[in-house]
């Protein structure tokens, strides 16, 4: 009898913020393990490309440096989301952004990229930096 009034008592804790904060946390704990995967993985990646060459090294390098920006954005729109401030979206348009300039980073020095696909590129990272002007002199007013 007392564990059930016990479990009904937690249970009416157990609310909507509770769910979301642990939901957040374990979010949060993913984003760590990839932040330190991309470290290891940049370690190895540049121990192995140091013998195929310089340009082979640099953008390996670049690419994993880009690769862990975008990450470490997405979780700081996390961790603000779980503190409840309205920068999330902030951080989500510049990863955004720092994953097309590292795609074009990419495409310009493993391929030979056509005109349309960087207009495209420059086109959406043009339209999300105007939103996020927009977005954060709104509420610096």
């Amino acid at each position: 009898m007392r564990f059930l009034e016990s479990f009904k008592r937690e249970l009416k804790q157990f609310n909507e913020e509770k769910i979301v904060s642990i939901i957040v946390k374990v979010i949060e704990a993913i984003l760590l393990i990839a932040i330190l995967a991309i470290i290891v993985h940049a370690i190895i990646e540049f121990t192995i490309t140091i013998h195929k060459g310089y340009t082979t090294m640099i953008i390996t390098l670049v690419e994993d440096a880009f690769l862990l920006i975008i990450v470490l954005e997405i979780f700081q729109s996390i961790v603000d989301f779980g503190k409840g401030r309205g920068r999330s979206v902030v951080y989500v348009m510049d990863a955004s952004i720092s994953f097309l300039l590292r795609e074009i980073i990419i495409e310009i020095f493993t391929e030979n990229p056509g005109y349309l696909t960087l207009l495209t590129y420059a086109g959406i990272i043009l339209a999300i930096a105007v939103g996020r002007f927009l977005i954060t002199s709104e509420k610096k007013s």
